[in-house]
């Protein structure tokens, strides 16, 4: 490995640690603008913001899993997680966690991106910067997924739900496409 390799993975690493915190960051301010009855209510689609803090944070635990796996030299579970199986696994996801109070939804978010970090710190800078990989791919998808529910809680916020086109940001598809990326 040359210095300059390692010098851009380290670029690397420290670009998705500030863009990941940046996104959840304005996930949180988001959260926190919204009013109380939008906590159980429907807010986006069929989704109250309570049903949207527990899948950020569902699916924020299965990257946690795929992060210790590639730390474990193994190939993360979630990168044969087929993404037609999404809308029912957000569904059956959500629907565990209607029971729980939102605060505690909230507490779990928030210490969900601690475990995160906490896993990603164990990382070597390569193997979360280098070309293609795994641990890198996990952390974009997952600034990605963070993002894409920011914008769609701004966008409801600003009377502008549905105003803005854009694909869907799923963990399971980036995933699954980085693997294929890989396979090849």
């Amino acid at each position: 490995m040359t210095d300059d390799e390692t010098t851009g993975y380290a670029d690397e690493r420290r670009r998705l640690m500030v863009v990941l915190e940046r996104e959840r960051n304005q996930l949180i301010r988001n959260i926190e603008t919204c009013r109380i009855r939008d906590i159980d209510r429907p807010f986006i689609g069929d989704w109250s913001l309570k049903d949207i803090v527990g899948h950020i944070s569902s699916w924020e635990a299965e990257v946690v899993v795929s992060i210790r796996q590639v730390r474990d030299g193994q190939s993360p579970d979630l990168l044969r997680f087929a993404p037609s199986r999404v809308p029912e696994w957000n569904a059956d996801h959500v629907e565990r966690k209607r029971s729980l109070h939102f605060w505690d939804l909230f507490q779990q978010l928030q210490a969900g991106r601690k475990r995160l970090l906490e896993e990603v710190a164990q990382l070597t800078d390569e193997q979360i910067g280098a070309d293609g990989a795994v641990a890198g791919l996990l952390l974009q998808a997952t600034l990605d997924h963070d993002r894409h529910h920011w914008h769609d809680i701004a966008a409801k916020l600003a009377g502008m739900a549905g105003a803005r086109a854009a694909e869907r940001a799923s963990i399971p598809a980036e995933t699954a496409a980085a693997s294929e990326e890989r396979a090849n």
